[in-house]
């Protein structure tokens, strides 16, 4: 479960980041695609989703 928890949390800021690396990219474009943009937002909400739950996975798992 440790293991989980720290690929979970590696994963999701990884995600988190490249989400609105994206859509910094998306939206300084002349004509902005909506369908990048829900995209990279969806990373971003992902990403920080599941950097959450792996951060409460770590502190659940170290305290038992």
């Amino acid at each position: 479960m440790l293991q989980l928890s720290r690929i979970l949390t590696a994963a999701g800021l990884v995600a988190a980041s490249v989400g609105l690396t994206f859509y910094g990219i998306v939206e300084s474009q002349w004509e902005t695609d909506k369908t990048q943009s829900n995209l990279s937002l969806a990373l971003m909400i992902v990403g920080v989703i599941a950097s959450i739950v792996g951060i409460v996975l770590y502190r659940q798992t170290t305290t038992d």
